[in-house]
């Protein structure tokens, strides 16, 4: 799927669920991105061309590399995701060779304290939204 395409799907459909953008607005907002409204944010992670810009707060970039690498993981089919996380990673101005070199540096032993409690706090937000998804 080519990013055009992609975009022109997203003013129809949400790409990375709603459910999903919250329980990531909850960890992110005005700690790795500048403090957005909810609805704002799920448009920005969306990618939709009127989504307004939200800025990666300095030094927080490693961060949304590994935010980008875990939602990723969460959709599918994975051609899709791949798209995804290239549209919002240019939204970000995070280049493709920064994040393929530090998606996981997060997930490393030498990760410092700070940055090993954020991954939790992201794959628990997200362990809960696909708890919370097979609910019936």
């Amino acid at each position: 799927m080519n990013g055009g395409l992609l975009l022109e799907t997203a003013k129809w459909r949400d790409v990375v669920e709603l459910g999903l953008c919250m329980a990531i607005h909850d960890v992110c907002n005005d700690s790795q991105f500048e403090n957005c409204t909810p609805l704002d944010f799920a448009n920005f992670l969306n990618v939709r061309e009127e989504a307004k810009s939200i800025a990666v707060l300095p030094k927080e970039k490693l961060r949304v590399c590994y935010m980008v690498f875990a939602v990723a993981s969460n959709i599918s089919p994975r051609k899709e995701a791949e798209t995804w996380a290239r549209l919002f990673l240019q939204r970000c101005g995070i280049a493709r060779s920064y994040y393929d070199k530090h998606r996981s540096d997060i997930c490393a032993g030498h990760a410092t304290e700070d940055n090993r409690n954020y991954r939790k706090s992201i794959d628990e937000a997200i362990e809960e939204w696909c708890s919370r998804r097979r609910i019936p």
